[in-house]
């Protein structure tokens, strides 16, 4: 009987997370398409902007946001992982010697 009631739980709990990830990414896939086609906006709704300096910002043109968030953290530790794992992915842009 416990058992049974351990894995209700679980099951629970996993198909409300799978359901709100899917809602979630469904908005997201409406906006851009309602941007698209009702103002020709054809800019991602997340987009990772490298800077100059060697940061990293998360632009997010959703929902009406118009808003840049630091994620250089993020991406170091999203490189980490693909090196790790040998996922093929694109590096920080490299700064020159006569820029710095």
């Amino acid at each position: 009987m416990r058992n049974c009631l351990h894995s209700r739980t679980f099951i629970i709990s996993f198909v409300s997370t799978a359901l709100t990830l899917l809602l979630f990414i469904g908005l997201l896939a409406v906006d851009a398409e309602g941007r698209r086609l009702s103002f020709n906006d054809t800019s991602p709704a997340v987009e990772i902007v490298y800077n100059a300096d060697g940061t990293a910002d998360l632009q997010i043109n959703a929902f009406s946001l118009d808003r840049r968030v630091r994620a250089t953290g993020l991406v170091k530790t999203w490189h980490f992982i693909a090196d790790f794992f040998c996922i093929p992915h694109r590096r920080f842009p490299q700064q020159n010697a006569a820029q710095a």
